[in-house]
């Protein structure tokens, strides 16, 4: 190895364990905060927010390393997208660090002790994404883009939970003043931003290692549609033959379990569209797993008539589509659910929906 090529890997090396130690940092004070408030613990929550000036002064170390790292080096273009990667990654740990100053802040300001259900749930979420936050930073700094990819589906999981935890702050059983009320919202808004930078840091593994800038999203849709209804189960068949990777999509109806119809086989069969495995759920069975979906779409009647209380971070959409009495009206059936799901993805991946 050159004297070149063993200083810019002393260089990188040196910027790599910076910021691993900065996260651990941020992990610390995240952690601390979560136990100041649960614990009313005042000399915690005040050494968390003034230890927070150090981070401040490490993010900004950290961006000039980078900085002088391209500029002493000028790198390939491995190295540079690992740099580029490295300046983000340290933005996302740096407004962690923010996020702890205001779980402290706010537990400051709690007139009481939070009642049980809170602390637990508190407690919990917080092991939760301080976990992937971890296992993010262990991605990032071992350049595994698999393990990246894996953590995201964890950290979106994190989403679904915050309905569950809604109901229960602003549900009738628990009453609680306008202060702590909004304490307690603040900081499951906050765990649930921690998530989400974890989901950033998983991103720009991702670009380190495979050049490409966002871990493509896969899309969940779910149909609902009448029971002896072919229209849900043929829309998962074009979705499944146009969008195999980006997308998953599911059926269900209010009722038994359906198999397809002998008409729809042998339609599938001429247009080449997929059969497999396209039978029809009960809609109750997935009454508890609404919030996986992006978007449920009802082909027979408005969605609420179907899901009472549509999940926060899910959309609900009603479509219009014609009933196969015939060889036209398949035909028809199909250009109509065509044009609707090659539509909604181009809307929501673009270019990335191919």
């Amino acid at each position: 190895m050159s004297h070149f090529e063993q200083r810019l890997e002393a260089d990188l090396n040196q910027i790599r364990d910076f910021v691993w130690n900065m996260g651990e940092d941020v992990e610390n004070a995240l952690r601390n905060a979560k136990r100041a408030l649960l614990t009313r613990d005042e000399k915690l929550a005040y050494a968390t927010v003034l230890g927070d000036n150090p981070i401040n002064r490490d993010s900004r170390t950290c961006d000039r390393m980078c900085h002088t790292f391209i500029a002493r080096h000028l790198p390939g273009a491995g190295h540079l997208r690992e740099m580029a990667a490295t300046i983000r990654v340290n933005v996302a740990l740096e407004r962690m660090g923010d996020y702890a100053v205001t779980i402290s802040r706010e537990s400051l300001q709690l007139p009481a002790e939070l009642p049980e259900i809170f602390t637990l749930q508190i407690d919990t979420l917080a092991d939760d994404v301080l976990q992937i936050l971890h296992d993010s930073r262990e991605a990032f700094r071992d350049d595994n883009a698999e393990a990246a990819r894996t953590l995201m589906q964890s950290a979106q999981r994190v989403e679904g939970k915050m309905d569950a935890i809604y109901d229960i702050l602003f549900g009738d059983e628990q009453r609680l003043d306008a202060r702590t009320a909004l304490t307690v919202f603040v900081v499951f808004n906050l765990l649930k931003r921690v998530a989400d930078q974890a989901k950033n840091i998983c991103d720009q593994t991702f670009y380190a290692v495979r050049g490409v800038a966002k871990i493509p999203k896969v899309y969940h849709f779910l149909f609902i549609d009448q029971p002896d209804s072919p229209a849900g189960q043929l829309a998962v068949a074009i979705g499944r033959k146009l969008y195999p990777t980006s997308a998953e999509f599911k059926v269900a109806i209010a009722g038994e379990a359906q198999e397809e119809s002998p008409s729809l086989t042998e339609f599938l069969e001429k247009t080449g569209l997929p059969g497999e495995e396209l039978v029809t759920e009960p809609l109750q069975r997935l009454e508890h797993d609404f919030s996986d979906y992006d978007v449920i779409i009802s082909l027979a009647g408005k969605t609420r008539e179907y899901v009472k209380q549509i999940p926060f971070h899910t959309s609900a959409l009603d479509w219009t589509v014609p009933s196969p009495d015939g060889p036209d009206e398949w035909e028809s059936l199909y250009r109509a659910l065509h044009a609707e799901i090659t539509g909604l993805m181009d809307l929501l991946a673009g270019e990335e929906a191919a």
